[in-house]
């Protein structure tokens, strides 16, 4: 299964991530804008983690999210970025 986390950096994606890395078969691709509220001491060991990948983004910038959807081709998506609204 491949998961798509949305805010992956804050306070709860980080759990999140780890928890699905944590299960095997899970590929997770955590996607996040890097705002006040991310912190990446959080999930740097995760990146040692052949099925987490990490990508720097924000999701209103809809070019750059469906690429990154067509290339990872998610089975599921968990939305938890808090900084959306513009």
């Amino acid at each position: 299964m491949k998961i798509l986390v949305t805010g992956g950096a804050g306070f709860i994606g980080t759990e999140v991530c780890r928890l699905l890395v944590s299960q095997p078969g899970i590929q997770v691709l955590n996607i996040d804008y890097l705002s006040y509220a991310a912190n990446l001491d959080g999930i740097k060991d995760l990146s040692m983690n052949e099925r987490y990948t990490f990508e720097t983004g924000d999701i209103r910038d809809g070019s750059r999210i469906t690429a990154l959807i067509e290339m990872f081709s998610p089975t599921a998506v968990i939305h938890l970025a808090a900084e959306s609204h513009g």
